[in-house]
Formats: C-alpha cells, structure tokens, sequence
C-alpha cells in the first residue's frame, strides 16, 4: 500500500549518505564463469537465469533514491524472449515515482571474442497506462542463445510511507539476488521478510542503518500442481515506515522529535476507525440507527438472528466487485445504494448485526494469493487486502464475507481460509488466529451386482460434506440434474441413471445423490475386471515432476469412506485384488487405509483418505507423491472375478 495520507515533510533533513562499500558487479565486467556457463545444477532444463542482480537504496531528504543492475544470461532458444523488458512504475499526477539513467546491452561472445551492442536512448519507450501507472519497454537486438543481457536504472520514490517490495525470486531461476538499504536516522522502519533464505539470511551491516540481504540459488516462478498461490511463498523483503524525526518551524524557537507511527495494533485501529469513512460503520448516528433498526428479525438465538441478518444482505445488497480492506463510501451511502465493495458490504453487514445485539467487528486478512505466508505480529498494515467479518454468537465464533450467495453462513471462499487475521476492536485490536470449524469430505457407499439382463449395476450413495459440498454444487442449480452428472462423471455421465439428489443445510451443509451406474453387459467372459469406485477425488496421482519448490496446497483438511460390496455371480468365484495396505505422509498429516474382506459370494472393500493439514511442506513432496501414487493406484485397482472351473 502506497501512502494513503501526507507525512510531515521532514525540515531540515536533506542528508546524502553514501553507500557502505559493498563487493558489487561492475557493468560490462563478466567472469569466465557467466561466459562459459551453459546450465546451472539446481534447475538444468532452465532456458535462461538471472546471473546476478542488485537493488541498492538510499535516501536524500523524503525520497527514496534506487538503482537497480540486473544480468541475464539465455541459455536455450526458448529463454531469448528475456530480451523483451518492461519496468513499471506509478508516476500519478505528482511524480510520485520516476525511472531514469536506462543503460543496457546485448554481449554475445563470437569465437572467444565479446562483441557489445549497446541501446541507445531511442530504443527506450515510454508507455501510459492506466490510473497514473507508466511503463519503459526496450527490447535487446540480437539475442541468441549464450548472449548476456544486461541493464541498469536509476529509479526515485517519493511515497515512503511503504517501500517497494523487493522479490528475490524470478520467472526465470536466479543465482544470486542482493537488497541493500541505507535507512538514515531521520526514519524508521519495520522490515518484513519472507522465505526460509530470506529469513535466515544475516542482514545487518558495520553500522548503523545500513542493511543488506543476499539470497542464492533460487529456481524458477512456475505454477505447480494444487498450489496456484505460489506468491505467497516468495522470498522478498518489505518495509512500513515505524517513526520519524521531525522539526516544527511554525513555533517560537522551533521543536523537534521524533514521531512513532502506529506503535501498536491499537493505535492503527484507532487511527482507522476514527477516519471519517470508517466512523459510520463503527458508531452510527441516531439517523442511521433509526434505518438499520427497519430490519426486523425473529431468531430466537444470537446464531439465528446473525443468520437472518446475513441472508437479508445477500438477498439485498449488491457487491460491486471491488476487494480491499478500506472503505471508500460511508454507511449512510451503503444504505442508500444498496451497492458497495467488499470492505463496504461487510461492514454493513456488521452494522445490521451490532444492530441487533451481535458482537461483530472488522477482520483484516491476507487472502492467499495475496504473497504473505506468514504474517508478522506488528502493526504492519500492508500485510492484509481483505476485509471479512468476525462475530461470536451464543458462544461461538463465525467469519463472514457477505459479496456471495454460493457461500451458506459460516463458509468463506477457499483463498480465505487463512491462519491469522487483524481483528480491530475497541481494546486489544491484534493478530488473532482464525479457525474455520469444518468436517469436510465424501462418503461412498455401493453395492455391485450382476442383473437378470447381464448388466453389472453400481448401486450407489455418495455424500458431500461441508466445503466439498461447496465444490461439488459448483454454483449449479439443483434442478439441473445432467449438468451435475456431466460435471461429476464426465464422458461417462452416459452410464449414470435413477439419479436424485438432496441438499441438507442441518445440522450441516451436506449433498447427497443416489444413483446406479452400469458397468455394461457383460458376457460370460471367463474373467472380469469390476472397478470398486467411480466416484474418487484423484483418479491419478496430480504429481508428475521429480521435485518441488512451493508448498502444496489442498485447501482445506477432509476425511473421504469408500465401501463397496461386489456381489459375486454364482458361475463366478473370485481371481486377483488390491492388497491391504496402510500408509501416511510424515509427521501424520495423511492417512490412508485400504482393506478388503472376502465373504460369502461377495467381497467388502473399505478405503479411507485422511487429510489433518492442508498445506504440506515441499520439504516431503517426495514422501508425499508416493502417498499419492498409493492412494491413487489402489483407489482405482479392480477386483478380478473369473469362471469356476468346470468338475
């Protein structure tokens, strides 16, 4: 978040300091290593790497003064598209970023000998965008693979407030990334670093002010399977500015100090919630009082009435679509539009429950997506770009986004289901940890039988639970039965027929559908393979790849119970099956259990997948995968049936 207020302008502080000397790369200056390489060891199939890259900062007065180097080497036809940069700032309408002093060249090494093409000022393009924001787009001639790309600019900000975000990680691999910041004494700030290097990476310099991170061997940014939040476990490093120093010329002799900002998580509430936007939601006036009051609820319970109160500002209020955590209209407009953004719509959403006796206040949140693994537990306000609901009602906590109707009370949207949030409130505003209370998953239960016609038939009851409930409906009407199939079964909705299903919302949100499937008729072949499943949440294992950079990702935790009993035909008698097997993800975080039991001309096979924590570390991806393949392979392992032999 840029600077949403002014900051005093800090009289008399024009300091210029000098950069402590740091071992940096010197432009067109390159080892016999960046000329040679050809490959780098941690990614090999990479079709180019960030050889080296450097952002040293400083500041002269209010403004922030950059200047960024970065090496590029192609090492693969693919990679030459590295030759088209683009570098984006915000300008706006009073200069509030500005990039100069562009520098770059093409080197490519012909027979040993290095030959430079260097841009000049006319390949440098300007481009504006939208809403103050500016582009320089250049393209580096003569590409090929070996060539080094190399740039360099200078880059000014004078919204300091919060410090461009500096991300170690690229599209492409990086071999080494450096961060180095000379914070004069005039200002203070906080830092926020994120990622296991960066994190464990020693920052602080010979003196006082002067901090430097350097972060090595980083692979690529790429999406990954059930991980499509890749940003929230980059390594990069942040800054919120914590105090500065001032002087006041307008009294008789002047006054100086230094000015803390938001010292604590109460005083950014307070600094908030008495903002004129904000102020109306908190303590509406008699007037709006008096509007709200026009609701009328007939709940018996706390739970009841919130419940009442939620449904009637989906049914009534129209979600403009814009996310965020701050309102930009007050309550009195929310009332008269019936229209607001998500900070506004739930805000609303508080006021009608305050209202009507409900405890309920405003909860800041770092949606995934957002790029914050991990919050830290200081009044960093950058951290959050959400704003939901937190309520107690007869005694137990609830979250709420009220910008959907495919989400029930108490159901919040997957990139919400976070650990911590910023809960403002009259006393002890802080971090709080959210639990979102759910028994998710499916339950299967079959029977398989050959019928009188030589169909075998698939009698089944399938029930979805809480947020796979949520999944499975997937916005789609009830009422539209062969959508359903055809979202559920695929190419094979042809073979589902007597199809019903219910949808259950006591005492929790459940859809349960019976069917039968038919396998087909099958001849008196002498032997077959009958499939136990159909309906599975893997039909194969989703991990390919031999190894993994980021977390994965399921959402949410859930408990999934197969059972089917195969009828065994009387000409029949049964062949080969899936072994018993128990396995579990280090640390138990999975589980799963499969046992078959044969029994009088029948066979009961019993599955369970258990899954306790939904984000597992990279750091096991390999034991993970196995998991995986087991559950995968057995879930779809038939059960052979062949013909008795004749006496």
């Amino acid at each position: 978040m840029k600077n949403r207020h002014l900051i005093p302008f800090l009289m008399g502080m024009l300091l210029f300091p000098s950069f402590a000397n740091t071992q940096v790369m010197k432009f067109g200056k390159y080892s016999q290593e960046e000329i040679n390489l050809k490959k780098i060891d941690f990614e090999p199939d990479a079709n180019a790497v960030v050889l080296e890259e450097i952002s040293r900062n400083q500041f002269m007065g209010t403004v922030q003064h950059t200047d960024v180097h970065r090496r590029v080497k192609v090492l693969k036809e693919p990679g030459k598209n590295q030759g088209n940069v683009s570098i984006r700032y915000y300008f706006g309408k009073a200069g509030i970023q500005d990039v100069s002093k562009l520098n770059a060249q093409t080197v490519n090494f012909v027979n040993g000998e290095e030959q430079v093409i260097k841009l000049s000022k006319a390949d440098f393009f300007q481009v504006e965008l939208d809403n103050g924001w500016r582009e320089v787009r250049f393209t580096f001639p003569s590409v090929e693979v070996g060539s080094i790309l190399e740039y360099s600019y200078h880059k000014t900000d004078k919204s300091i407030a919060f410090l461009e975000s500096w991300v170690f990680h690229n599209p492409i691999p990086t071999i080494k990334s450096t961060y180095t910041i000379d914070l004069p004494s005039y200002l203070n700030y906080r830092f926020l670093a994120q990622g296991e290097k960066t994190l464990n990476t020693p920052f602080k310099g010979q003196r006082d002010g002067f901090y430097s991170w350097t972060v090595k061997d980083l692979p690529s940014i790429k999406e990954e399977p059930m991980m499509s939040n890749y940003r929230d476990y980059l390594e990069k490093i942040d800054f919120q500015l914590a105090g500065y120093a001032f002087v006041n010329t307008s009294e008789y002799g002047g006054r100086s100090g230094f000015q803390e900002t938001f010292a604590t998580w109460q005083d950014l509430t307070r600094f908030f919630t008495e903002l004129e936007e904000f102020a109306q939601y908190m303590k509406p006036n008699a007037s709006l009082k008096g509007q709200l009051a026009t609701l009328n609820v007939s709940g018996s319970s706390e739970t009841q009435i919130a419940r009442e109160v939620y449904e009637y500002i989906l049914s009534n209020y129209t979600y403009s679509g814009q996310g965020g955590y701050f309102p930009k209209k007050n309550l009195k407009s929310v009332l008269d539009s019936k229209k607001g953004s998500r900070a506004e719509i739930n805000l609303t959403l508080m006021a009608y429950l305050r209202q009507n006796g409900i405890s309920a206040n405003p909860l800041l949140i770092s949606t995934k997506g957002n790029g914050r693994s991990r919050l830290v537990d200081t009044p960093f306000i950058d951290q959050f770009d959400q704003m939901i609901i937190h309520l107690k009602a007869d005694g137990k906590d609830y979250y709420l986004d009220a910008t959907s109707n495919s989400f029930p009370f108490g159901y919040l949207p997957l990139n919400m289901h976070v650990a911590y949030g910023y809960l403002m409130h009259d006393q002890n505003s802080g971090l709080v940890p959210i639990n979102i209370s759910h028994r998710s998953g499916m339950l299967q239960m079959s029977q398989i039988r050959k019928e009188d016609n030589g169909n075998f038939v698939s009698s089944s009851t399938v029930r979805f639970s809480e947020y796979d409930a949520l999944e499975k409906r997937n916005g789609i009407n009830l009422s539209e039965d062969k959508k359903i199939k055809e979202e559920w079964f695929g190419s094979q909705e042809i073979n589902v027929y007597d199809f019903t299903l219910i949808e259950k919302t006591e005492p929790r949100l459940q859809l349960e559908a019976k069917y039968n499937y038919s396998e087909g008729k099958v001849t008196e072949s002498p032997m077959i393979l009958i499939s136990p499943f159909h309906l599975m949440r893997w039909a194969e294992n989703p991990f390919k790849s031999e190894y993994r950079t980021f977390p994965v990702d399921f959402s949410y935790a859930f408990n999934d119970s197969y059972t089917t009993i195969i009828e065994i035909p009387e000409a029949y008698e049964l062949d080969d099956y899936p072994e018993n097997t128990e396995v579990a993800i280090p640390g138990g975080d999975g589980l799963f259990t499969y046992q078959l039991t044969t029994l009088d001309n029948s066979v009961k096979i019993s599955a369970n997948v258990t899954l306790k924590y939904p984000l597992i570390s990279p750091f096991i991806y390999p034991e993970l995968k196995y998991f995986m393949e087991i559950v995968t392979g057995k879930l779809t392992e038939p059960v052979i049936i062949k013909l008795k032999a004749k006496p």
